[in-house]
Parts: structure tokens; C-alpha cells; sequence
């Protein structure tokens, strides 16, 4: 009743604002996750005279994209009174005969990629409105909840590192306006990510660097604290780990838990996640299928991989050294750390 009655006075002021809220989202199955429209997707009332290039630029969003949100074509003539939903970023809104490999080409993404972004089969059929999530994204219920928690980024997009060993500091923007790794980027991260000891390179994997995105947007632009990036084979590395060909990462970032850190680098898609509750960090890392290992050894010792897949979604870190280590690391580490002698396991071990 309520709705009712404040639709009855939005339809009679014409108010575009009381009228959104009493209509809400309108319904589309299979939308980002398969679920219904966020209520943070907005709807515009169109007005006499109105085109979608005035309401486009408006909400500031492209024609194209608001007329994708609306199955229209671009050159579409509006009604007065038609409603409309305004696109929200991140996302592409699928038009009359699409499938996910033409959204792909279009996007320029992989299909695998998208249908996993959106819990989808590869051959998975669309509808017209449906809203999918781009690769490289974070759905909008991730970011607000993200925001309650951790706080907003001032920067989005933009990684700040630190290289625990050497104290040296980068603070750049990583991916250029179609989500890709900047060339400069990459050069820079990957010196940073360098072999300590030899000053070895290796251009760290372009999906690392667009979840370091992710990661760091997440935890409000914390700056993440590196402790191991590149690595040759040799000593406690072997020919196999992913840090012999920089698409691994050893890392805590300040004031988050390690175990909020492993939770959230779970839920990204084909990962390595290498949880070391004895230790000062998460081992991080990006490959064809998933997997998750704990490894209870501390500093210098040899591997202790807790086996028993239940076991391991238990950890019991009460006895762990991870609250005192990040009681005493609030900042920046004082101390000159020793690149970790992590090794991941021979075989994986499942997400």
C-alpha cells in the first residue's frame, strides 16, 4: 500500500527520484550472478523531448552502454513515460541475440573467463537485460560490503607496495582504461617484485597484476607489504613454483588479518592461495585451476602441509604466531626480513 501511494505522488509531481523508489529495480532473472537487479541500479523516467544521448550523458554513461541496458539500438526514439535502466559500471547488459562469444570478442575478454566471472556454462544461454559482470570487476554487493568493512579506496584502481626487504615504495595506477596492464606498469612492478638477492626480473603475470587490483581495492587501497615476488629455481624453490615465472606473489597488507586476506583470495578465480599460520604471510598466486594448501612450518623450517582437506578449512590459529606478528608490524617492519622459504606443494591441493 505504501508503494502504492508513493507512486500515486511521484506519477503526479513527476518526480523521477520518488518514482524509482517505489517501482525499485525492475525484475531480470540471470542478472550478474543470476540474481535480480541490485537496488543500486538506478531507473530514469524519460521526459518529452528526451534522447538517450541527453540521458546518457546525464547519469554519465556511454549511449552505447544505456542503450545495451535497454535492449534498444542507439538511434532508438523514446516515449514519454518509457522507463529506463541506467547501466552501471563494470558490467555489460546483453542486447537481442548475443551469446557469451560475441560479448567476449566485443569486450575483448575470454569466454571462459566471463562465464566463470558470472557462474555460467561456456555454451550458457542469454536473455535480452540480463547483466553480466565483466572480468576484472567486483560486483557492487562486493564493494559495499568491501566498504562497510574495510572503507572506500581514495584512489580506485590505484596499488600502493612496499618491498619489505629493501623499504622501497610504489604507489602507481596498473591498468589502463580497458582493464589491461599498463607496459610501464608492469616494467615497474616488476622491478619492485625483483629476486632479492640476485636482482633477477621477471615481468610478473598480467592477470597477478589485475587481481592485485582487486585485492587492494577490497581492503580500501591499503598498501600491500611484499615479501617475496620473482624467484629463481634453486634453493627452497623448485622449477615447478609459480614465483620461477612472476605469477606469485608472498604478501600481508597491514591491519587485515591474514586469515580475511586468505578468505577474500579464495573467492578469485584460479588462484593459488598458501595459508601459513605460523608465518607473516599469504602466498599468493595465479594458474589454470585452483587450489588451496596450509602449511603450519614458521620461518626456515621444513614444509608442514595439513593434509586432511577438512582439517584444513579448520585451522585452529589460536596457537598461531599471526595476532602478535601483526600487533607488531601496525606499519611499515622495522626489521630486514628474510625472503620466505614457502613451497608450494608438489601437487595441488584443491580449492
Amino acid at each position: 500500500m505504501a508503494r502504492r501511494l508513493v507512486l500515486a505522488l511521484a506519477l503526479a509531481l513527476g518526480s523521477p527520484v520518488l518514482e524509482s523508489a517505489a517501482l525499485g529495480s525492475l525484475p531480470q532473472s540471470g542478472i550478474g550472478f543470476g540474481s535480480t537487479a541490485s537496488a543500486q541500479e538506478q531507473q530514469h523516467t524519460v521526459r518529452s523531448g528526451q534522447s538517450l544521448g541527453r540521458i546518457a550523458a546525464r547519469y554519465r554513461v556511454r549511449v552505447q552502454d544505456l542503450a545495451g541496458a535497454n535492449d534498444l539500438p542507439v538511434s532508438a526514439q523514446l516515449r514519454e513515460g518509457q522507463v529506463l535502466r541506467i547501466p552501471v559500471a563494470g558490467y555489460h547488459y546483453v542486447r537481442t541475440g548475443e551469446t557469451l562469444s560475441t560479448i567476449a570478442r566485443r569486450r575483448a575478454v575470454g569466454v571462459r573467463e566471463l562465464a566463470q566471472a558470472n557462474r555460467l556454462r561456456d555454451n550458457a544461454t542469454l536473455r535480452p537485460g540480463q547483466r553480466l559482470l565483466l572480468p576484472g570487476q567486483v560486483a557492487e554487493e562486493e564493494r559495499e560490503e568491501a566498504a562497510s568493512r574495510w572503507g572506500r579506496p581514495r584512489r580506485p584502481g590505484v596499488v600502493s607496495l612496499v618491498r619489505v626487504s629493501t623499504r622501497e615504495r610504489l604507489s602507481l595506477r596498473v591498468l589502463d582504461s580497458r582493464g589491461r596492464p599498463r607496459s610501464a606498469a608492469r616494467r615497474r612492478v616488476g622491478h619492485l617484485l625483483r629476486h632479492r638477492r640476485t636482482g633477477g626480473e621477471h615481468l610478473p603475470s598480467s592477470r597477478l597484476l589485475e587481481l592485485l587490483v582487486r585485492v587492494s581495492d577490497h581492503f580500501g587501497g591499503r598498501t600491500i607489504h611484499v615479501l617475496s615476488g620473482y624467484r629463481p629455481p634453486g634453493g627452497h624453490t623448485e622449477e615447478s613454483s609459480h614465483h620461477t615465472d612472476g605469477s606469485a606473489i608472498d604478501l600481508r597488507i597491514p591491519g587485515v588479518p591474514n586469515r580475511d586476506l586468505r578468505d577474500f583470495l579464495r573467492t578469485l578465480p584460479d588462484v593459488g592461495v598458501g595459508y601459513y599460520p605460523n608465518s607473516s604471510f599469504v602466498h599468493f598466486d595465479v594458474r589454470s585451476r585452483s587450489a588451496y594448501w596450509v602449511d603450519r612450518s614458521g620461518p626456515g623450517e621444513s614444509p608442514d602441509y595439513v593434509r586432511d582437506r577438512t582439517a584444513r578449512e579448520h585451522v585452529d590459529e589460536e596457537d598461531a604466531i599471526e595476532a602478535r606478528e601483526q600487533a607488531r608490524r601496525p606499519a611499515m617492519a622495522t626489521e630486514t626480513e628474510a625472503e620466505p622459504a614457502a613451497v608450494e606443494p608438489a601437487v595441488a591441493t584443491g580449492a
